[in-house]
């Protein structure tokens, strides 16, 4: 069993998104050797989907989602939906090494492939086509410590949230992705392409994860570009209503407390 000052560390290492599957490596400085070599990966693992220039439009594409969304990543004007950060904002460096290290279920594949200093050049070799990256540097937001874990109240709460939210509306009242807009087909994408509602009872279909801390994540953030919102204001101060929708969330699928 694990000692109580090993597990406040193992939770602060979770919260702070600093856990095994980021980086540990340090970053290679962003010169013209790093974007060389960055280019070069690029073009062997990422231009078949996100094309030459970065615009989204590999070949690839249109066999992902030609007529609906997901299409790959634009990284020359789109926003980031798989972020740590509020709505809007870029992602951070850890974000989009996270993302190319585990890849997103059913999308892009992980690139573990790559050592990680390939991957931190293939992520200064895509920044650099968003002039936005030199001009701020993104902050993660603060994320509520978990509580000890879910119980029958808190899960019934989170139920009662679930439905004062209208997150019923596209992901349905069960939680299967069938709700009367996402059925109707109302659903759009920013590039008005029709999305699919998440369905909640299959965790393999989570893009942004499907641990407690990264649905309160994505809870937080939203994803840009989609109709998912970011509910951090309808819970600031309110970290424990906060966990007990994740809780209630995964309850869906049989999943609370991971």
């Amino acid at each position: 069993m694990m000692h109580a000052k090993h597990l406040k560390y193992a939770a602060l290492l979770i919260v702070t998104g600093l856990c095994a599957s980021t980086a540990q490596a340090v970053k290679p400085a962003t010169n013209r050797d790093t974007l060389m070599e960055g280019r070069r990966i690029y073009e062997q693992a990422c231009a078949w989907c996100h094309g030459i220039g970065g615009e989204g439009d590999g070949p690839a594409g249109w066999f992902i989602g030609r007529y609906t969304s997901p299409r790959p990543r634009n990284f020359v004007n789109d926003g980031y939906k798989l972020r740590s950060t509020a709505s809007g904002e870029l992602p951070t460096d850890q974000n989009l090494f996270r993302v190319i290290t585990q890849g997103i279920p059913g999308v892009m594949p992980a690139y573990r492939s790559l050592n990680e200093r390939e991957r931190w050049q293939v992520i200064a070799y895509l920044k650099s086509w968003n002039s936005a990256f030199e001009e701020e540097t993104p902050a993660p937001l603060t994320f509520p410590s978990a509580p000890p874990g879910p119980t029958e109240a808190g899960i019934q709460h989170g139920r009662h949230l679930y439905v004062k939210l209208d997150c019923r509306v596209c992901h349905g009242d069960n939680g299967e992705g069938d709700g009367p807009e996402a059925t109707a087909g109302h659903l759009r994408d920013a590039d008005n392409l029709r999305i699919r509602a998440t369905n909640l009872t299959d965790p393999s279909a989570w893009k942004n994860g499907a641990s407690s801390h990264d649905l309160l994540r994505t809870l937080m953030t939203g994803l840009d570009g989609t109709p998912m919102p970011s509910y951090a204001n309808e819970f600031d101060g309110q970290e424990e209503a906060l966990w007990d929708l994740v809780w209630y969330i995964q309850s869906l699928s049989g999943q609370q407390g991971r």
